[in-house]
């Protein structure tokens, strides 16, 4: 663990985005995307804020296990938690965490959905199935529909409690058309084709992050928000009307100054300085979620220009200033990124990624706290 490195999670801009997102989808109900830890920012204190505070009920993750964390820590929380991918239904050994924890799986396979149609245990599981409109990830095939239509049917079922799809595209500007429109299309076809066998839809949801910030979607009764309420757009930016506030800072602190020459060699390899500056040393690295791709990396601290020199270490980065700041010397904060300047989406644009990988990437050994 660090003691003077910290991502700082301010759960009053997570408020803050939610208000936003609900002037989007005024209509709509909202399944909280925290898979992954909560995108890096802690699953536990996030699902826990934003149930007794935002009064979302249902939440998604990516795991069972993920699911089973939910209810270990937090075992007096009334919420619903959703499993979109990793289910684990085809082993027998997890099928009591479903039926004892109140967790749903969301169905993509044929074998699975009858699997559970045809097991007593399950007859008061809320059946939620995924469809597969295109993006060949996950989900039963359009061609597979009159084939679950029959199994539905002879389970004596004559619902689905809640129909979605995932989107592959819905962060590129949209467009009449285009690859998500063709999904949608699709997935209307589909709740069409069930309705006329018979089969009613309680709910449905397609729209992810990028599909709500385009309006896109939203006469489904339900939305899946996942970057857009932790800050930042899922869009390409230069379209995006989207303005979250990043909810987390990621800073640590100075370890040490040096003054350097051009010509000079530093860290391992001994990369040369290409000028004459200083050198701060910080004490995080790759093994903190400072991956190597940061090597390079140029942004702005107390107002002057900086880069990342050299290799990135598993525990020290270093961190070249043309013009040394009056501030910048030992025990001084150094933030990567914050939530007053919004800057992960500038990060993530000069590395090549995207705000996710960086949310993600930040280790175990930095320490999160939570202010409101």
């Amino acid at each position: 663990m660090r003691y003077n490195s910290e991502l700082v999670v301010n759960l009053g801009l997570l408020a803050h985005n939610y208000q936003l997102l609900k002037k989007l989808t005024k209509n709509n109900e909202t399944i909280f995307m925290v898979k992954a830890d909560a995108y890096g920012h802690g699953i536990k204190e996030i699902v826990y804020y934003a149930f007794n505070e935002l009064k979302i009920s249902r939440f998604g993750v990516a795991s069972l296990g993920e699911a089973m964390n939910i209810r270990e820590s937090l075992p007096t929380l009334n919420c619903e938690i959703w499993v979109f991918s990793d289910t684990e239904l085809d082993s027998e050994k997890y099928k009591e965490y479903y039926l004892d924890y109140n967790i749903i799986p969301v169905i993509h396979d044929l074998s699975d959905l009858q699997n559970i149609l045809d097991d007593k245990d399950y007859a008061r599981m809320p059946i939620v199935i995924k469809i597969d409109t295109g993006m060949y990830r996950l989900g039963i095939s359009e061609s597979d529909i009159e084939k679950m239509i029959s199994l539905i049917k002879e389970s004596g079922r004559s619902s689905i409690h809640h129909l979605c799809t995932h989107f592959s595209g819905s962060y590129i500007k949209l467009k009449n058309g285009d690859k998500t429109s063709r999904q949608y299309e699709k997935f209307l076809k589909i709740k069409e084709v069930l309705h006329d066998s018979g089969i009613s839809i309680e709910e449905s949801s397609c729209a992810n992050s990028g599909a709500i910030e385009q309006g896109f979607s939203l006469d489904e009764s339900h939305v899946r928000p996942g970057l857009m309420l932790y800050g930042p757009s899922s869009t390409i930016s230069s379209f995006s009307q989207w303005q979250g506030k990043t909810i987390s800072s990621f800073k640590t602190k100075i370890m040490k100054v040096i003054e350097v020459k051009k010509g000079m060699p530093i860290g391992y390899g001994g990369h040369v300085c290409g000028k004459d500056g200083y050198v701060a040393y910080v004490p995080v690295g790759y093994g903190d979620g400072i991956l190597t791709y940061y090597s390079g990396l140029k942004h702005k601290y107390l107002g002057e220009d900086y880069q990342i020199l050299g290799r990135i270490n598993m525990d020290l980065t270093a961190i070249f200033f043309e013009n040394r700041p009056p501030e910048l010397k030992r025990g001084s904060e150094f933030f990567f990124w914050d939530s007053t300047n919004n800057n992960i989406a500038e990060l993530s644009a000069q590395l090549k990624t995207i705000p996710y990988q960086l949310f993600t990437g930040i280790t175990s050994r930095v320490p999160r706290r939570y202010i409101n």
